[in-house]
């Protein structure tokens, strides 16, 4: 119906999305099928928080390379074919 921004279902019924805590490695893993609406979404206390969680989140991926920008040069040297 119109007074239901998110759609309905099958059933006629309004649907809600699940809204679930910020949280990068839970986000990453979560399937959000491209034909329907989102199902899940994230929600953060606050920009910082975000950012403080995705940056540890980003700490602890595994990195099958190590890149150095070369400031002087304005290059990046990785150290091994990728």
């Amino acid at each position: 119906s119109q007074d239901e921004p998110y759609g309905t279902g099958e059933d006629g019924m309004p649907l809600r999305p699940v809204i679930k805590p910020w949280d990068p490695a839970v986000a990453a893993a979560q399937d959000f099928p491209i034909t329907t609406y989102q199902p899940v979404y994230f929600l953060a206390e606050s920009l910082q928080d975000a950012k403080l969680k995705m940056r540890k989140y980003c700490e602890d991926l595994p990195r099958p390379f190590f890149a150095l920008y070369n400031a002087q040069t304005d290059t990046v040297h990785i150290d091994r074919p990728v």
